[in-house]
């Protein structure tokens, strides 16, 4: 989607965006290029990850966002940052590191520099996962709600606006709903990955409300952010026009792969299925994989240790526990070998309780905040959004069965 350079205003201004190696903040630096002339500076922890980026004239500065003086090296000189950076892997301690301490660092080196504008990228789900029916907007609570991303999210914004209120930093922070496209981790590529191994769960048949944003909508908002002046101290909700169902979504990547992949549960079904999934041991999920994958089965069964132990198991196992276990595997290679492993039975991807709460709520999130303030104005409905994405998945080779 292409904006004019006047509404843009960026030509010039050195900016730094945090997380510019990921999904959408590689989406933003890509466009701030090239659409908006402006001189971009990129905080990278990891080089390797850099390759998206790495082909546009751009500033690299190494470091972490969980170092105060690797910020403020990247934030020295820059007129406007964008916050994209976030932490959703490893333990709740590593995540909340990343979500709060790193959005402090950036908050207090954007204050010592001087910075013209902070926009900072936050999440719809600070209102919780299971928001009520009807239509959400900015005056909806935040809440808590035991999720360590959700949590740790929320609490990064209460610095922001602590930030924007002590020390008057002019800051914007957006709300952005459940973004898909190209490069997306979890709406597009795990999406297709998941239905391309088992079957997903839509809960309560997927009649619950999906308010799905494509990424070039929320690069727009996210720059409108950074030029409005009346955006300043605001906090936006950032979804597309009109929400569609979650069956209406899944259906999208169903379409890509030219297969049906869903499989419905109520929520309390879904909810007891991760639970008994859950509770499964390591000795149970070890003997799955012995069962159901030959390669490793084989390459076990060849090592020193395993030698040794089937000489003491001969020793003390009774012959026919012996033979019942080698017709066991022996029957799971004939099969392997004389069934297409499309034709079987795929197994069902559980949801843990929080996204169960999500597919089944129906709310409808309000942006007619960010049309007032920002000038906000969807481009992609879900099948054009959905088609330019099914373009990038065939490229990507993800379509591939």
């Amino acid at each position: 989607m292409a904006m004019g350079q006047t509404s843009l205003n960026l030509s010039g201004k050195r900016v730094l965006v945090t997380g510019g190696t990921g999904f959408i903040g590689g989406r933003l630096v890509e466009r701030l290029v090239v659409q908006c002339n402006a001189r971009v500076r990129v905080l990278v922890r990891d080089l390797t990850k850099a390759f998206r980026i790495a082909r546009f004239p751009i500033d690299i500065v190494i470091g972490d966002v969980t170092r105060l003086d690797d910020v403020d090296r990247a934030v020295s000189g820059c007129e406007v940052v964008f916050h994209c950076a976030f932490g959703n892997k490893g333990n709740d301690e590593v995540q909340r590191l990343v979500n709060v301490d790193g959005t402090k660092n950036v908050l207090e080196a954007a204050q010592r520099s001087g910075a013209e504008r902070l926009v900072h990228l936050s999440t719809v789900v600070v209102h919780g996962w299971d928001t009520p029916q009807g239509d959400l907007d900015e005056t909806a609570p935040r809440r808590y709600s035991g999720n360590v991303y959700s949590d740790s999210k929320l609490d990064a914004e209460k610095i922001v606006f602590r930030y924007a209120e002590n020390y008057r930093l002019p800051v914007v922070v957006l709300r952005p709903t459940a973004v898909y496209g190209p490069y997306s981790p979890f709406y597009t590529i795990n999406m297709l990955q998941q239905l391309k191994k088992g079957k997903m769960i839509l809960v309560n048949g997927g009649d619950g409300l999906c308010n799905a944003i494509y990424v070039d909508d929320l690069v727009t908002a996210i720059i409108l952010a950074a030029v409005k002046q009346n955006a300043v101290g605001e906090a936006f909700l950032i979804s597309g026009e009109q929400p569609v169902t979650w069956k209406e979504f899944y259906r999208k990547y169903e379409h890509m792969l030219g297969i049906s992949g869903t499989v419905c549960m109520s929520s309390a079904e879904a909810e007891a299925y991760y639970a008994s999934n859950k509770r499964k041991s390591i000795l149970k999920e070890a003997l799955c994989i012995l069962r159901d994958e030959p390669n490793i089965r084989q390459r076990i069964l060849r090592t020193r240790e395993i030698a040794a132990l089937k000489k003491i198991l001969s020793s003390v196992v009774p012959e026919q526990t012996r033979k019942a276990l080698k017709n066991l595997f022996k029957s799971n290679n004939t099969r392997d070998q004389s069934q297409d492993p499309m034709k079987l039975e795929k197994p069902i991807h559980s949801l843990p309780p929080f996204l169960v709460q999500l597919q089944a709520s129906k709310t409808n999130v309000s942006i007619e905040k960010a049309k007032r303030f920002l000038g906000y104005q969807p481009a992609f409905d879900v099948a054009s959004g959905m088609q330019l994405t099914e373009e990038w998945a065939r490229w990507a080779n993800l379509l591939d069965q």
